[in-house]
């Protein structure tokens, strides 16, 4: 469980970090970086919720695609609480969000095709018979 939850506050630290590099979104330094990560898997446990719970009709009515307004206004007000870490725009939070979307769903995946792996690696009994 521990190492699932730093495994993927690693994944937000290098998917900030490529947002960083493509968008106008910038940090001071990279501990702003790092609490930027964490800040943002706080609001995406916490927040995020009760905003898709709020929003759940526009959500319905949008086939989910509105879940990335969500996770722009989450990335925008990651600034209130780390300092050093900067999002000038509502539209670099939008694109940023794309970014990091696609970069955490690309690491999840394959953190998800790690584990099946060795789940599926465990030597097998011969003395069951498979019918």
């Amino acid at each position: 469980m521990l190492i699932r939850l730093v495994w993927h506050w690693l994944v937000l630290v290098v998917g900030l970090y490529l947002v960083t590099r493509i968008t106008p979104i910038s940090y001071n330094s990279p501990k702003d970086l790092l609490w930027a990560a964490l800040v943002l898997m706080v609001f995406n446990a916490i927040i995020k919720p009760i905003l898709v719970f709020f929003t759940l009709p526009l959500v319905l009515l949008t086939l989910g695609l509105f879940l990335f307004i969500i996770n722009a206004i989450i990335l925008y007000c990651v600034p209130d609480l780390v300092p050093g870490f900067h999002v000038p725009g509502f539209f670099s939070a939008f694109i940023g969000s794309l970014i990091l979307s696609l970069v955490t769903a690309l690491f999840t995946g394959y953190e998800k095709r790690v584990s099946v792996r060795r789940i599926n690696a465990r030597p097998r009994n011969d003395k069951v018979i498979d019918i």
